[in-house]
């Protein structure tokens, strides 16, 4: 991207430097800058990036823009009047005068799972880029459509927490393709109800061009009512209709398989990880792909050799057969839910150790003793809790006639249960909001069975 380009996009004052320049990457960390690259200082709560433009020159950057005059003749700087505008302003502009297809995923569960399936189908046709790491912010996203090169397709994952940040993501990227994995009860503690975080989610479609297409899952009871007269919806499903629907299931516990009708032809789908909910991630991929012009083989193939990010659900082989499922990195009813789910495919002893699910303000106790009942109807054997609000999963698992129920007081109590009860064979699921650590408990119980 040249600056002058830039200055077009974010309509800056060119303070010094070169309009001709091109620009090779930008960064808004001033310590990963390097020659050529664009610095770009955000103003936070704790901290003002300006504070570091010095820095930023130091590690080579070649360009900055600011929203206040600096005396600096040695390299490019451009004046604008709000840096994170400005970002913001430039990613749409690059989105815009590039020949690439958007793809945009978002869901309250599943989006990095969807996203990263999403990609590994479209590679199979396409340059294709994709949102990395948790960049599905108001500041993420522009970054990473910043990171456009050669690339046909960009897939990006679009995440919030409030009403109205979807809407700003949407007119950011302005998708050409959506997909809304689902709608539950995460982020409920700010957004007060389950038709408010479907109206978040919705939002997705506010920078998308009338015809443009949105694919949803059926299965989902807000999303099944959704009507959108100026877009063409694609339905997914399991359990009910949908555009592309999956028959004969069979749930592995380290894979699932299931049939799809395409074209009149029925084709099997093999998708390397267990849990009913990535078969729902690869019929959305497929929707994506077919929308796309990839050949059902091909996206079969990429769901094939989809990789899930790490620290989400992996899978941890220790001695005397003890498997590990670490499901630390984060935590909602329905990704509770659906961890439950895998945990309930192994014929083994099975030993669920969840703590607490955090913002959800005046619905907590409600949501933690849903799971706790689920956690009885899947048949567990052995409940661990620990957590302030998991006292509620205890609750609801008790009210169903669970036998197997200890609570912990802190995580180190769990892993003095857990070093001092496991048997051999045994699969243990760890499952909670990172704010509760519960990767320390699986840090320690593989150093102990490792």
């Amino acid at each position: 991207m040249k600056v002058k380009e830039i200055l077009a996009a974010t309509d800056g004052k060119l303070l010094s430097g070169d309009s001709e320049l091109e620009i090779t990457g930008f960064s808004q960390d001033s310590r990963k800058v390097s020659n050529g690259m664009m610095y770009i200082p955000i103003i936070g709560e704790r901290f003002d990036g300006h504070d570091f433009i010095q820095s930023a020159f130091d590690n080579g950057a070649s360009a900055i823009i600011t929203d206040r005059v600096i005396d600096d003749n040695k390299h490019t700087v451009i004046l604008v009047k709000d840096t994170l505008k400005a970002l913001q302003d430039m990613a749409h502009y690059l989105r815009n005068h590039r020949d690439v297809i958007v793809v945009g995923i978002t869901g309250s569960v599943g989006k990095t799972s969807t996203r990263d399936m999403v990609y590994s189908v479209i590679k199979q046709q396409y340059r294709t880029l994709k949102t990395e790491g948790n960049y599905n912010n108001n500041i993420g996203l522009p970054l990473t459509i910043l990171r456009l090169q050669d690339e046909q397709v960009m897939v990006l994952e679009m995440g919030m927490n409030h009403l109205k940040e979807m809407e700003e993501l949407s007119l950011i990227a302005n998708p050409d393709i959506s997909a809304i994995t689902n709608v539950g009860t995460a982020h409920i503690g700010e957004l007060g109800s389950r038709e408010n975080i479907l109206k978040a989610k919705l939002e997705i479609i506010a920078g998308m061009k009338d015809g443009s297409t949105l694919v949803i899952n059926n299965d989902n009871d807000m999303l099944s009512k959704v009507q959108i007269d100026r877009l063409q919806l694609l339905t997914v499903a399991v359990d009910n209709d949908g555009d592309f629907k999956a028959d004969n299931v069979i749930l592995k516990d380290d894979h699932s398989e299931f049939e799809i009708e395409y074209e009149n032809k029925k084709y099997s789908v093999y998708v390397p990880v267990p849990g009913k909910h990535f078969i729902l991630n690869a019929l959305i991929a497929i929707a994506i792909g077919h929308k796309l012009n990839i050949s059902i083989d091909k996206c079969i193939q990429g769901i094939k050799e989809f990789e899930l990010t790490k620290k989400r659900m992996d899978v941890i082989e220790l001695k005397n057969k003890i498997t590990l499922i670490d499901g630390t990195y984060n935590a909602s009813e329905d990704s509770m839910k659906s961890s439950l789910d895998v945990l309930a495919t192994y014929n083994r002893r099975k030993v669920a150790v969840l703590a607490d699910m955090l913002e959800l303000g005046d619905f907590s106790q409600e949501i933690h003793q849903r799971v706790g009942e689920y956690v009885a109807k899947k048949n567990i054997d052995v409940l661990v809790a620990v957590g302030k609000e998991a006292k509620y999963i205890v609750d609801g698992a008790k009210e169903m006639k669970m036998d197997a129920i200890f609570y912990c007081q802190d995580n180190q109590e769990v892993i003095n249960y857990l070093q001092n009860n496991l048997q051999s064979n045994d699969v243990v699921l760890l499952k909670g909001s990172n704010g509760m650590k519960l990767k320390d408990v699986v840090t320690k119980i593989e150093e102990k069975f490792s």
